[in-house]
């Protein structure tokens, strides 16, 4: 090469070298200025201003590539438009993640001022569950249409490798999408205290779908929507949809067992104090079931109800159904019945049984159903009332009212247990320790505690 003024004479190869580095020289402070700039703009709204901008700087630079390609500028512009489009990934998942966050308070707001939750034309729980599942999946399937742009045919830097692998696998994914499910799952698992049952069981629902079914839909949907080319697919990372969905099926695990524990402490309370407060040793002949019993029973119906409208009912175990309840009406009555005379050989029996008998587990594995998560509550509520009475000295009509509870209770609890005999285990226990605390153990006869349990 000439330079005419100078009449300096330059070996093409020297001449192609000392013009890339003037170029790259001179194009180092606007490609600065350009990373500084795209930077700013991915915290922007405006995803298709983004897209635009990036397209055109990387477009008009491939002249200049073309003419002197040791300048390394596409692999400096490729490397603007990668760090570009990371930081926006990051943006889109931090919103995400907020978004998230302001849904779940919402949620447990409305929760906190209506009880039983009935806000917004939303009757049950599994509306505002589904309402809240479909603004997740809703916000995520927006972000990754604004993100689908960058991959668009017309972009110029669409066709690198790039972004037919790793961006497809690593990025989006599982950067973004299967990072926000993690999100999701690790902020249930870690729920504080001071949060309304109810929001436990709603989260609950929402980790068992995300286990059975959204996880893997949303994985399928972004394959569909950033599919990579085969010979470019990267090594998956951490986490896959495998791992996701035990995560989501321990989470529900976990939120299922301290939804259990907190109702459960709830019912506790109510019975040991209704135990503790009275004076069994002189009470009056029962004439009714206490205001207490009656309030359990209630609150159970509600937990029913609430319950239901978010699980399935579960398998029963034993005779639970209405037929088979009506044909073994009497053997209920073995609760109510004189059989627990205070004589020394029935005690000895009762000791017996004791031994032998199947231990119940009160803290037991929770079943994702709605029969499992009641019984698990009933049997620590009547835990407790078995060790308020172990507490406790009955007189004659002390027993007596003790008698009316439990076969009230048993009356009324039996359809929310997976297995009856279970119930009737419990209350039995019940009755016999009261026998045991009884100084003048004389019982009701079941016909009159039959008449007493009637509705009014």
């Amino acid at each position: 090469g000439i330079n005419a003024e100078y009449g300096v004479t330059l070996p093409p190869g020297e001449l192609e070298e000392t013009l890339s580095e003037f170029a790259y020289q001179h194009f180092s402070a606007y490609f600065q200025h350009m990373q500084s700039r795209f930077t700013t703009e991915t915290q922007g709204p405006d995803n298709a201003l983004l897209v635009r901008g990036l397209d055109r700087f990387y477009r008009r630079l491939q002249p200049v590539h073309t003419l002197l390609p040791s300048a390394s500028l596409d692999r400096i512009a490729s490397e603007i438009v990668t760090n570009t489009i990371r930081c926006r990934i990051q943006y889109f998942s931090e919103t995400l993640h907020s978004h998230y966050s302001e849904t779940v308070s919402d949620v447990k707001q409305s929760l906190l001022v209506s009880q039983p939750p009935q806000f917004e034309g939303q009757n049950t729980l599994s509306d505002i569950m589904s309402t809240m599942k479909a603004s997740l999946v809703g916000k995520l399937k927006l972000v990754l249409v604004n993100v689908k742009e960058f991959i668009s045919a017309d972009i110029t830097f669409s066709n690198k490798p790039y972004f037919r692998g790793p961006f497809c696998v690593h990025d989006i994914k599982q950067g973004l999408v299967l990072k926000y499910i993690e999100h999701m799952l690790q902020h249930v698992s870690t729920l504080g205290d001071n949060l309304p049952p109810s929001l436990l069981l709603v989260m609950a629902r929402l980790c068992l779908d995300l286990e059975t079914n959204t996880i893997s839909y949303l994985s399928t949907l972004t394959e569909e929507m950033f599919p990579p080319d085969q010979s470019a697919v990267p090594e998956q990372l951490s986490p896959t949809v495998t791992e996701l969905t035990t995560l989501a099926h321990d989470t529900v695990q976990q939120v299922l067992t301290r939804y259990v524990s907190v109702k459960g402490l709830s019912i506790s309370q109510m019975i040991h104090t209704s135990v503790k407060t009275r004076d069994w040793l002189s009470a009056v002949e029962p004439r009714n079931v206490r205001a207490a019993m009656k309030r359990v029973v209630e609150e159970i119906t509600d937990l029913d109800t609430q319950i239901g409208s978010l699980f399935e009912e579960g398998a029963v175990r034993g005779p639970n159904s209405d037929s088979s309840r009506r044909a073994t009406s009497h053997n209920g009555s073995r609760i109510a019945s004189s059989k627990y005379k205070y004589t020394p050989s029935d005690t000895e029996s009762s000791l017996l049984n004791k031994l032998f008998n199947d231990q119940v587990e009160i803290f037991g594995t929770i079943q994702f159903t709605k029969l499992s998560i009641l019984t698990g509550i009933i049997k620590i509520g009547l835990k407790a009332f078995l060790e308020s009475v172990r507490l406790r000295t009955f007189g004659k009509f002390g027993l007596q009212q003790v008698q009316v509870d439990v076969y009230y209770l048993r009356e009324y609890l039996w359809r929310f247990v997976e297995e009856e005999r279970l119930l009737n285990f419990l209350l039995e226990e019940v009755i016999s320790s009261a026998v045991d605390r009884c100084i003048d153990p004389v019982t009701m006869e079941p016909s009159v505690i039959m008449l007493l349990c009637e509705p009014s």
